[in-house]
């Protein structure tokens, strides 16, 4: 019984993984460089394709191009998959292992395509070896970040991936007698191959997904992150701030702002040039970072300038950490930069507090004032 014309099902899934193979090249033309594995993707759809093309012409060409060469393409294109992911993850792939075991697998096939010839003996290496990619595929496609949609949906390609080749060994014993007309008459190996097809154009729609979705990450950070400390900018800091004090104003608990200055950052810049200045900016956003809680906000406002919004902190709290600070700064961890200070003034929002949070801000930054004004180094509130 023949349930699908295997030829025309295998053209035109085909088609549509070189579609999305198109787009992942293009993808990987525009994407930043830091989002690898695109175009050894989109080469192993293209391989993958041309290998599944050959086999459906069976009969119709040699066994060395339907058979041998299929096979090697295939083998490659799985090996690519797995290379793609490797390098999405930011790992470095070990091509020559790699690669010995596809040429290994391949001249196994020729042997048992000439040599000793047998169609369940190709079946079976050829399962083992899907087995093999798929389940590192979906062991790497679980960990790939971010784990969204993209993530979970390539996954789930690969491991419908290992379990077509399961159940493709366990039916071997149901395959027609004649194996040379197998891939017209057997309606397992024409569901086998319909599946193998699909599972290609899911895997092609999972890349695309997961380097879209790595792409958003990645521009909302940009769009919310200084580009040099790495901590929230002004926009940022505000849209989360609004948050932090709607919830404070609804719980009634306080909410602390610490507004900081580097002290005599122009004599620094003057000095030891702006380089300089700038690895003094980093070390200091990387040091007050590394003192804070997961729910605290830190901030650039420009130049040399932070804030630091501490949810759930009263006065007394917040004027503590801006103290343990100020004393980490003032401890010279990095001999390469110059010593340096920082002056910090801090605020409290309460029942009594300032009414939002500009004028909080406004407090904070008027203790700040005073802090200068009282030889630098210090902190007030």
């Amino acid at each position: 019984m023949e349930l699908i014309n295997p030829r025309t099902f295998l053209i035109v899934a085909n088609l549509l993984g070189l579609l999305c193979a198109l787009v992942l090249w293009v993808q990987a033309k525009s994407f930043p460089a830091d989002i690898g594995g695109l175009r050894d993707w989109a080469k192993a759809v293209v391989l993958m394709g041309c290998a599944s093309g050959l086999a459906s012409l069976r009969g119709l060409i040699p066994d060395a191009f339907a058979i041998v060469l299929a096979a090697a393409l295939l083998l490659s294109g799985e090996l690519l998959l797995v290379i793609g992911l490797l390098r999405y993850s930011g790992r470095t792939p070990q091509w020559r292992p790699a690669v010995d075991a596809v040429a290994g697998l391949v001249l196994l096939v020729a042997w048992l395509t000439w040599g000793s010839p047998s169609y369940p003996g190709r079946i079976f290496i050829m399962a083992l070896a899907h087995i093999a990619f798929f389940a590192l595929g979906a062991w790497l496609a679980q960990q790939a970040k971010p784990a969204g949609f993209g993530s979970r949906l390539l996954s789930a390609m690969f491991v419908l991936g290992v379990a077509v080749a399961v159940l493709r060994i366990a039916t071997l014993s149901t395959d027609f007698a004649g194996a040379d007309e197998a891939f017209d008459r057997d309606p397992i190996q024409q569901v086998y191959l319909g599946a193998f097809s699909l599972g290609i154009l899911g895997l092609s729609i999972g890349f695309i997904l997961i380097a879209n979705e790595r792409l958003r990450e990645e521009l909302e950070y940009l769009a919310t992150r200084d580009p040099m400390t790495g901590a929230f900018n002004r926009r940022a800091f505000f849209a989360r701030a609004e948050i932090e004090w709607a919830r404070a104003a609804r719980s009634r608990r306080p909410l602390a702002a610490i507004v900081s200055d580097i002290d005599f950052f122009k004599k620094v810049n003057d000095t030891h040039g702006h380089h300089v200045g700038d690895l003094v900016i980093k070390d200091f956003a990387r040091r007050a970072g590394g003192m804070l809680r997961l729910p605290d906000i830190l901030a650039r406002f420009g130049g040399e300038e932070f804030v630091i919004l501490l949810p759930e902190t009263g006065l007394q709290d917040g004027c503590r950490v801006a103290e343990r600070i100020r004393q980490e700064i003032e401890k010279r961890r990095d001999k390469a930069l110059p010593p340096y200070t920082v002056s910090l003034g801090v605020a409290v929002a309460g029942d009594d507090g300032p009414a939002d949070l500009e004028a909080l801000l406004a407090v904070a930054d008027a203790a700040l004032y005073r802090a200068k004004q009282g030889g630098r180094n210090r902190v007030e509130a």
